[in-house]
């Protein structure tokens, strides 16, 4: 299996005016193969965000190495193959969307990369199919709820056809709802377009789905795994600054307070196992 993010000994550091060097990344490694939903979690300044922005070739490492889709990012001969192979979605879809009419906006990648116009609209076609917007072909983007602006900003980075996508804390200015129809179209992407996920965020209850979780604090990965290992390990979490999903920690409060619950990370399945007790 191909190994779509391979981060080795990566460093970063943001130099001020005055020349001083503040590291944001701290000799990383974190792996992602072909087809992995990958979450990364850390309280802000834990160098998640950094990392994704190094993942995109938008930052360089100071040291250390990144190789996406068995690429270099420091070689810019790299640089547009590296963008075509993985692709960003930000938290604030409004800086992404950089045309007046739906289809156009999803049109601008694939005519950047000099496609042939029958290629371009077949590709318009796929994405607007993929994030459920065909109705809004034709429709202004500042005219669309936040959640459907952010579908939009999906559709322009799926018509590239991208390998790996990068989601940057995208949820963070929508509302509930609009949370879970992203998160909802995220799990798609990974199950049914087979798709490489890295899903950066600090929303907790948004990983449980993810194949594997990585935990960071200034700078330093603390820990890897999946989310049964990850949510349950209270010390890990209090040394992240972070809190389990709301069904982990009722599931731990019971099991402690003398109630025989498996530990649980869908509120719903602890529910129901609840309701059941006698």
């Amino acid at each position: 299996m191909q190994t779509m993010i391979d981060a080795s000994k990566l460093k970063f550091a943001y130099v001020s005016e005055d020349g001083d060097y503040t590291f944001a990344l701290n000799g990383v490694d974190i792996q992602v193969a072909q087809g992995e939903f990958v979450a990364i979690l850390g309280r802000n300044g834990s160098g998640k965000s950094t990392f994704a922005k190094l993942v995109n070739a938008l930052n360089l490492p100071t040291e250390g190495k990144m190789v996406v889709a068995g690429m270099d990012t420091t070689d810019e001969a790299n640089l547009l193959d590296i963008r075509k192979a993985a692709g960003m979605v930000f938290q604030n879809p409004d800086n992404q969307l950089v045309a007046t009419i739906v289809e156009e906006d999803i049109a601008f990648g694939p005519e950047n990369l000099g496609l042939p116009r029958e290629e371009i609209y077949d590709r318009i076609d796929y994405a607007l199919s993929t994030v459920h917007m065909e109705a809004y072909r034709d429709h202004a983007p500042h005219m669309l709820s936040g959640g459907q602006k952010q579908r939009i900003a999906i559709a322009g980075v799926l018509a590239m056809k991208p390998k790996l996508i990068v989601f940057d804390e995208s949820t963070a200015m929508l509302d509930p709802k609009g949370r879970q129809d992203i998160l909802e179209l995220i799990r798609q992407l990974n199950r049914e377009e087979k798709i490489t996920i890295v899903l950066i965020t600090h929303y907790m209850d948004e990983t449980v789905h993810a194949d594997r979780l990585v935990v960071m604090k200034n700078g330093f990965v603390l820990r890897e795994g999946k989310p049964q290992e990850i949510f349950f390990d209270r010390e890990l979490l209090a040394q992240a600054g972070l809190i389990a999903p709301f069904a982990a920690q009722l599931s731990m409060d019971l099991a402690a307070a003398g109630i025989a619950v498996k530990p649980e990370l869908d509120a719903e399945t602890l529910a129901e196992e609840v309701c059941q007790l006698k």
